[in-house]
């Protein structure tokens, strides 16, 4: 009787004789913590965006109070997404119907209604949220919570241009800060610099020191290197999955500085030849991924605006050499040539086509 037992119990764990199971790999069943602080609170909160974006135009069209409370709820429900939603598919989400629907919602009347007190409590906690969470890649999502509650023109992030990522700068710009709306609206975009900027020489923008030590054909070697230019590549890839991770942000910003570096060393004859290279694919997967507007450091601010005074004329000397760096710190469409494309070799031109 115990041997029949003994056979029952093994069958019931399904191994062999011997207790050891050789097919499955076991459960392991360890003891739950007593509690670990969910929220069990059931509170059902179904919302649809085609209802939230009818709330919102029939507030516009026809601003009742009746159709302002409902657009307040629907405000409320649509911030409280955005700080749930994934770090990682913010730019997705905000590409779609739902950046959509906030658009509609910062273009209504809403905005410029006074807040009722318990929005005013949502408005100074997510306030302060985004101080606190300013390094962090859930700074954006705290952001586009906080847009909804602000009044129009009402800038709520320090360096934005640093801050504030490039999917979502020209609406930022937009709706909350009409003084970096202006500089993104003039005719050569970023590349000239703001009126206090030229009121105010800047002794650094005479020469710019080396952008990278490594230079020349210790660089050269670097993009020789298939691990390297691997590395590179799956560095803009973790980029473009989360634009606001700081480590990648970081090495990129490295990594663009020697690129750029090269650009400004090489002979003007060489270029072409050296776009041909690596040098110029991980180039233009820079400028294609975005990152080519981000600037991570001070030194990206400094080294933007000395770049923009060697594109001014294109006629002069190695000025495509800086118009080739120049496009790795100015987000893509943002540079403009007021006449110049005659001096920008046709190879060139057929590159800047296809960005």
């Amino acid at each position: 009787m115990a041997s029949l037992r003994r056979w029952w119990r093994d069958r019931r764990r399904g191994g062999s004789a011997d207790g050891v199971n050789l097919v499955e790999p076991p459960v392991p069943r360890l003891k739950p913590p007593a509690r670990l602080g969910l929220d069990t609170s059931l509170r059902l909160r179904p919302w649809s965006v085609s209802r939230l974006g009818a709330i919102f135009r029939e507030a516009s069209r026809t601003p009742t109070a009746e159709s302002l409370r409902e657009a307040r709820h629907a405000r409320h429900c649509l911030s409280a997404f955005w700080l749930a939603a994934p770090v990682d598919l913010l730019p997705e989400l905000y590409g779609g119907g739902l950046g959509a629907l906030q658009r509609s919602l910062l273009e209504g009347p809403l905005p410029m209604q006074e807040l009722a007190e318990d929005e005013r409590q949502w408005r100074d906690q997510l306030s302060r949220q985004l101080v606190q969470q300013a390094e962090a890649p859930q700074r954006v999502n705290v952001l586009l919570a906080l847009m909804a509650y602000l009044p129009p023109g009402q800038a709520c992030v320090a360096e934005a241009l640093m801050q504030v990522p490039d999917w979502l700068l020209h609406d930022y710009a937009s709706y909350c800060d009409p003084e970096l709306k202006a500089r993104l609206q003039q005719p050569v975009g970023y590349l000239r610099p703001s009126a206090a900027e030229e009121a105010e020489p800047d002794e650094a923008l005479e020469t710019l020191p080396p952008l990278s030590e490594r230079r020349g054909q210790e660089a050269m070697a670097w993009f020789e290197e298939p691990a390297v230019v691997n590395r590179m590549a799956a560095l803009i890839n973790l980029y473009g999955l989360d634009p606001a991770d700081g480590d990648t942000r970081e090495e990129l910003a490295g990594l663009r500085d020697t690129i750029a570096q090269l650009w400004l060393d090489v002979s003007p004859e060489q270029l072409e030849a050296l776009f041909r290279t690596p040098v110029g694919a991980v180039t233009r997967s820079l400028i294609v991924s975005g990152f080519a507007g981000e600037l991570v450091a001070e030194q990206d601010l400094q080294t933007r605006r000395w770049l923009a005074t060697q594109v001014e004329d294109l006629s002069q000397p190695r000025a495509v050499n800086a118009l080739l760096a120049a496009l790795l710190y100015f987000p893509p469409g943002k540079v403009s040539f007021d006449g110049g494309q005659a001096f920008i070799p046709a190879w060139l031109q057929q590159e800047l086509q296809a960005l």
